[in-house]
């Protein structure tokens, strides 16, 4: 079992809450806003739960090595190697990465920066950064700011 496939489903489940739960409690959103939020956290976090169950059930290789097994069959069922501490860490900061994001640029400015660097320090390629970096900004802003009237922090740090 490996520890990001039980750590990444959980800071997920742990966002969703925190993200819904702000709209509920915080910014005290009717219920008529916070219906696909509650649809669509629900979802993740059935779905997260689900990935978390099936890691924690995989079975394991016995330790005592009680089945021998050919070279062959080795190779096609060995698990993938487990992940160091700094690739955990740095998954973590990647994922925290876009609460500043937010707060310095405002949400509709923030999140597609923020992808865009995820992207780039990724590997990925201008054209897909930035192309996918577009379409979270025009989902931010048409489905949340324009259809739903969510009240997001559009403006940048200082400016209010």
């Amino acid at each position: 079992m490996r520890r990001l496939e039980i750590i990444f489903p959980a800071l997920l489940i742990a966002f969703v809450l925190l993200v819904v739960g702000a709209g509920v409690f915080y910014y005290q959103y009717s219920f008529t806003v916070m219906r696909f939020p509650y649809v669509s956290g629900g979802l993740l976090i059935l779905l997260a739960g689900w990935r978390i169950r099936n890691a924690l059930a995989a079975p394991s290789s016995p330790a005592d090595g009680s089945r021998a097994e050919t070279e062959s069959e080795t190779a096609a069922i060995a698990p993938p190697p487990e992940e160091s501490a700094r690739e955990v860490l740095l998954t973590g900061l990647w994922l925290l990465g876009i609460l500043p994001a937010v707060w310095i640029f405002g949400y509709p400015a923030g999140i597609p920066l923020y992808l865009m660097a995820y992207f780039r320090g990724h590997g990925e390629r201008w054209a897909v950064s930035i192309a996918l970096s577009l379409v979270a900004l025009a989902v931010t802003y048409f489905v949340f700011i324009l259809m739903l009237k969510v009240r997001l922090p559009v403006l940048p740090l200082g400016f209010s």
